[in-house]
């Protein structure tokens, strides 16, 4: 019996444990990638709205800090890197297709820093740089029948002096396929030179972005930056706005995860329970022999509740070992995989944090303590007489 009890306690906590590493894992996974590749803040037109295309910015409000900053000036206040950005809508060409995307544009430096890890192939940087370049997504190289190393047609729709959108094409190089995992993004965004986009913008060399990624030693300074920006023309926005979908979707995890750790707190205690007053009723005898030499109901019931709490302490022990043994596992194999296309990432990914298991084994182990004070009240209800009696 007290294997069965030892057994439940263990493998829910164990769950519990894994519930909690993978559903953060997963969560500051998909966080991380869209923080590499849009950064942690964004500033754009202060008159922007969801939904509809960004506004233009012209040049001269770029702020100094990007524009000229230093280093240090920029690690000062907390950033890492800045980028300057413009996208642009248009509609993209292959041999057999076309297809409506979004060309963004960043410096080629920019560029290989916030998708470092998501290129799958790419010419050399020399080759490159000599003349206009796009990089496209792996799914939308498969639709259009693009490569790297081809030239695809690009065409961009430019206002006349009447405000007519007329067609503007270019022929830039492919120079590499990417894969990040995120649908918004492969589906819908192509990477190319800024200069390129900047030639279509208008006003031309206007930006629409200035991505910023945090330092990881120093907390970003928004204050110090707002003073720095064109008041009434920018603002800074944190990056999570521009994929609150993902987010909101990421958040709905943690009332799972809550759903599954009351579901495993309940099946413990529930076989905790169970088994201690099993374990009563097979030692009645015992129970009114001890009354009848004088035990008091309170030590026969404190030596249960021992019982009790050594049931659970080895179960927490035994789960505790299960669980970090499945999530190092997990780490160094990744034989857990996931469809990249739906969860944004190609495995089951862990985070295991100390901390969280502190708090299940204590919240275990405390609630099982309250639940076998119920059991345990059955003593009270016992006479020496009837107990020995007991077959």
């Amino acid at each position: 019996m007290m294997c069965l009890a030892i057994s439940a306690v263990s493998l829910s906590v164990a769950t519990m444990i894994v519930t909690i590493a993978t559903v953060k894992g997963f969560q500051n996974g998909i966080k991380d990638k869209i923080v590499k590749v849009h950064g942690n803040y964004i500033i754009d037109h202060a008159a922007n709205m969801e939904g509809a295309d960004p506004l233009v910015v012209g040049a001269q409000f770029v702020p100094g800090f990007v524009k000229n900053g230093s280093s240090s000036e920029l690690l000062g206040l907390g950033i890492e890197r800045a980028a300057i950005s413009a996208s642009k809508a248009g509609i993209i060409k292959g041999d057999v297709d076309i297809d409506g995307v979004v060309a963004k544009g960043l410096g080629y430096d920019d560029f290989n820093y916030c998708m470092n890890g998501f290129l799958l192939r790419q010419l050399d940087a020399t080759l490159v740089k000599q003349e206009p370049w796009i990089f496209i997504s792996k799914s939308l190289s498969s639709r259009l029948l693009l490569d790297t190393g081809d030239r695809a047609t690009f065409v961009f729709f430019v206002e006349d002096s009447l405000g007519r959108g007329r067609p503007r094409a270019a022929r830039p190089l492919i120079a590499g396929i990417f894969e990040t995992g995120i649908e918004q993004i492969d589906n819908q965004v192509v990477y190319a030179d800024l200069a390129l986009v900047q030639k279509y913008l208008k006003p031309k060399a206007g930006f629409t972005e200035i991505e910023l990624w945090e330092s990881k030693d120093y907390p970003i300074n928004l204050a110090a930056i707002s003073m720095q920006t064109a008041a009434g023309e920018l603002r800074i926005s944190d990056s999570r706005q521009f994929h609150r979908q993902i987010y909101d979707w990421l958040a709905i995890l943690n009332t799972n995860v809550w759903v599954i750790l009351t579901l495993m707190a309940l099946v413990a205690l529930i076989a905790m329970s169970t088994i201690l007053l099993i374990l009563m009723v097979e030692k009645t005898s015992f129970i009114g022999i001890a009354q009848a030499m004088g035990s008091s109901i309170g030590s026969l019931q404190r030596i249960f509740l021992w019982q009790s709490a050594y049931i659970v302490g080895l179960g927490l022990l035994i789960g505790d070992a299960l669980a970090v043994l499945l999530c190092v596992i997990q780490q160094q194999t990744h034989f857990l995989t996931l469809n990249q296309d739906v969860y944004f990432v190609q495995y089951v990914m862990v985070d295991l944090n100390p901390w969280a298991i502190v708090i299940v084994n204590v919240g275990v182990l405390l609630a099982s303590i309250l639940a076998a004070l119920i059991p345990v009240q059955w003593i009270k209800r016992m006479t020496p007489s009837r107990a020995i009696r007991f077959q």
